[in-house]
């Protein structure tokens, strides 16, 4: 039970060395890694739906 204690202990004392960024800070990495990952989804799409079109193209070149 001392062993718990002292690792809580410790983990207070950790976690008051943190430096914690600022609220405007951490809404704006936010806002920007939603934005970053729109982008990146929306890349993949046009190029999930152009690889569809190709393989379609190719597949009709075949007879299929």
């Amino acid at each position: 039970m001392e062993k718990i204690k002292n690792f809580l202990k410790s983990v207070k004392q950790e976690l008051n060395r943190v430096s914690w960024p600022s609220r405007n800070l951490a809404l704006r990495a936010t806002v920007s890694v939603i934005i970053f990952s729109f982008v990146i989804g929306l890349y993949l799409w046009v190029l999930d739906i152009a690889f569809v079109k190709i393989i379609n193209f190719l597949l009709s070149l075949r007879g299929g």
